[in-house]
């Protein structure tokens, strides 16, 4: 039986700036369309600071409907989505659907869906995606939220997903009841490296170390500064792609101070087969982020064939960790970052021979197909209670 399901998200298909959710909602929405069940989704114009999706766009997958922020850079800088027409919506439809998923954490967008679904008695499923703990920025704004709304969004939902074994001990933390959590990873969708990727060559003599993600404190690009002096490889390039959100200008700073400034180079934010042959062109890929629930970016690199480097203390390590081509190191620590750059340096044909295992591997494990049955099936549990 097929099901009408309403998927809301401040920001979808094309906004790359966002990071990773845009991707995981856009990857679980097409995916229940190829299952055959009737998907809308409801976000708003969000795709950077200062661009906007057109209210007219349309996805070619799934019915997609489209709010206008009030401002985007109060979106962008502030993850203050004020979208108008939103509301009506939500409280006009809702009821003509099964069931409704509610992505990401502390936004207007989420209310109005919450507020909706409890006045029509439609159960939803909250994803929150690394967002739920009060962490890095606007913690006393992230308090009063929580206080004002976020509780009761949390305790009224049907279900909350976790990504990870990581996220699921943050949000038990949080006082949410076992019954409430479900594990289910986030999904890649697989059509997207079909094709070879036209890469940039690698046989510059020059290695490429890069990094790719929202440039905020907690994604610790400081930490890949702080590693590269200590690279053995003097000539080894650091390339950053990426959405700036505050973090960029000190990691540059800190660059220069360095030395590094030369060998420095940065790409902004990346859309679509662009930033996958980015990835793919990179020698290694680091991502020593902090608290974080997934990282798409390492699951991503594999798949390209790049083996990639994280940080042990999230749930980044528990995705990736197991997988070849793939290095643990310890949170905050430039010079074990540094050892493990001069292993895939010191060896890159072993490790892209690994990094390709491990992309198979993690097709397995993270291909949408696989990953959206599994939603469906958390779906079909809670309508049958």
């Amino acid at each position: 039986m097929s099901l009408r399901i309403l998927h809301v998200t401040p920001y979808f298909s094309e906004a790359w700036a966002y990071g990773g959710i845009p991707r995981v909602a856009t990857a679980q929405a097409r995916g229940l369309s190829r299952l055959g069940h009737e998907v809308t989704v409801a976000t708003t114009d969000a795709c950077d600071a200062d661009r906007r999706l057109p209210l007219g766009w349309r996805d070619p997958h799934v019915d997609v409907r489209v709010f206008p922020n009030v401002s985007n850079r109060l979106a962008f800088h502030w993850q203050c989505y004020l979208p108008r027409g939103a509301r009506k919506f939500l409280h006009d439809v809702v009821s003509t659907f099964d069931i409704v998923h509610i992505h990401a954490h502390r936004n207007a967008l989420q209310v109005m869906a919450a507020d909706a679904c409890r006045k029509a008695n439609v159960p939803y499923v909250l994803g929150p995606n690394g967002t739920a703990p009060r962490l890095e920025r606007r913690l006393a704004v992230k308090r009063v939220w929580d206080a004002m709304w976020g509780r009761t969004i949390i305790r009224d939902a049907a279900a909350v997903v976790a990504v990870s074994p990581a996220e699921r001990r943050q949000l038990q933390s949080l006082g949410i009841a076992d019954r409430q959590l479900h594990e289910l990873p986030n999904p890649v969708e697989l059509s997207d490296f079909a094709e070879p990727l036209d890469a940039v060559s690698r046989t510059a003599a020059s290695p490429v170390v890069a990094f790719l993600g929202k440039v905020t404190p907690r994604k610790r690009l400081d930490v890949v500064v702080e590693a590269m002096p200590h690279v053995t490889r003097k000539d080894a390039r650091l390339a950053i792609a990426g959405s700036d959100m505050g973090g960029l200008a000190d990691s540059l700073r800190l660059a220069d101070a360095r030395g590094l400034g030369g060998r420095v180079e940065r790409a902004g934010t990346l859309a679509g087969r662009a930033r996958l042959a980015w990835l793919a062109a990179a020698d290694v890929v680091v991502y020593p982020s902090t608290d974080e629930a997934f990282g798409l970016v390492p699951v991503e690199a594999l798949l390209c064939g790049t083996p990639v480097i994280v940080a042990d203390d999230s749930g980044c390590a528990e995705v990736v960790g197991s997988l070849d081509g793939a290095q643990v190191v310890r949170a905050g620590d430039p010079r074990a970052l540094a050892t493990a750059i001069d292993a895939v340096l010191d060896d890159p044909q072993k490790w892209r021979a690994a990094a390709a295992i491990g992309g198979a591997a993690a097709r397995e494990r993270f291909g949408a197909e696989a990953v959206v049955n599994r939603l469906d099936a958390l779906y079909r549990k809670i309508l049958a209670h």
